[in-house]
């Protein structure tokens, strides 16, 4: 497996505000499972589970290893070699995961409204929260190695969190603010206002030198480790969910686009079809996984080859709220059934 690899996943903290919501007294329901609507049609030639759209068998062809989670709401995944740090939202949990062992190995108490996770630093973990629930803090910084929480950073309700270089984290207020934060010191050592507008779907990326940081339906804005405004580029729709290999890459519903970083322009759109949502996504060695809805809250996990643009595989989960690539397996959090899931691939 790659050494680090980490996810935030903006989009589902619109989904835990609805859970949060309902525990609290008010009137949101949990997303609906795919048992309560029927699929629409999908387009042919279309892979289905366990084939490709050839009729080939794919690469995770049989069931997905499935490991159960104690937290509620699974919704951010971080890998470290075979451990897998999972943030249960709703729970206010972040667990450890034994892959090899396919066991969870403990639960640590971060907070009620956690969405986003970070490793700024070896053993410690950064976490962003849009609910404080009267904890004193939106960004816990947990010492792994004793299990201890410190509250002593102090911001608004986070909407997104990344990790930089050297411990730093970007952590994306509601607010239409970026922070510089600094997890060594556990100061703020920086700020710069960013328009993201009022939609709940919001996200900060680090890399190629710079945080990169979005809403559903706003241009995507560059900012430099000066906290410059080095860009701002337009995209139909959709959020920058990752930085790799010199691209930013992010997805609506009708696209996966890459951002090239060294031109800041849209170098590359994919169309996807029946999709309603995209929740989630990962890029590694020529493959784009992406957690989405399909019209009907239906929720799947595509496979899909960046060399053809074609759908290699689609693989049923009721409703996939982050998504890694790992060395052989794609691990997915599935949220509604509070599991941590191993797709072969």
């Amino acid at each position: 497996m790659s050494p680090v690899r980490s996810f935030l996943s903006a989009p589902l903290a619109a989904a835990l505000a609805c859970v949060m919501a309902a525990c609290s007294g008010g009137t949101a329901s949990l997303p609906a499972s795919p048992a309560a609507s029927t699929p629409a049609p999908l387009p042919t030639p279309r892979a289905t589970h366990g084939q490709t759209a050839s009729g080939q068998p794919s690469a995770a062809a049989h069931d997905p290893i499935r490991i159960p989670l104690s937290g509620a709401a699974p919704d951010a995944i971080f890998l470290v070699g075979d451990t897998a740090w999972v943030l249960a939202g709703e729970g206010g949990t972040l667990l450890e995961v034994d892959l090899e062992g396919r066991r969870e190995r403990r639960s640590i108490d971060v907070g009620f409204g956690s969405t986003h996770l970070a490793m700024p630093a070896p053993g410690v973990v950064a976490i962003a929260r849009f609910d404080s629930s009267g904890s004193g803090t939106f960004l816990p910084i947990v010492d792994l190695g004793t299990g201890t929480v410190d509250a002593s950073v102090q911001t608004g309700a986070l909407g997104g969190l990344a990790q930089g270089d050297g411990g730093i984290v970007w952590a994306l207020e509601k607010a239409d603010r970026l922070l510089q934060v600094d997890t060594v010191t556990r100061r703020i050592v920086g700020s710069v206002a960013v328009d993201i507008g009022q939609d709940v779907h919001t996200e900060v990326q680090w890399g190629a030198g710079a945080a990169w940081v979005g809403s559903d339906g706003t241009p995507v804005l560059r900012v430099g480790g000066d906290l410059s405004m080095e860009a701002t580029i337009p995209v139909d729709t959709g959020l920058p969910f990752l930085v790799r290999d010199g691209s930013v890459w992010g997805a609506g519903p009708a696209q996966l686009w890459a951002i090239d970083a060294a031109s800041n322009q849209v170098a590359r759109t994919i169309p996807l079809e029946n999709v309603s949502e995209i929740l989630a996504l990962d890029v590694s060695a020529g493959e784009a996984w992406l957690a989405v809805r399909h019209p009907g809250q239906v929720g799947a996990v595509l496979r899909l080859d960046l060399s053809s643009d074609a759908v290699t595989g689609e693989y049923p989960v009721s409703l996939p709220s982050a998504v890694r690539i790992a060395a052989d397996r794609v691990w997915v959090a599935s949220y509604l059934t509070n599991e941590l899931l191993g797709f072969a691939r």
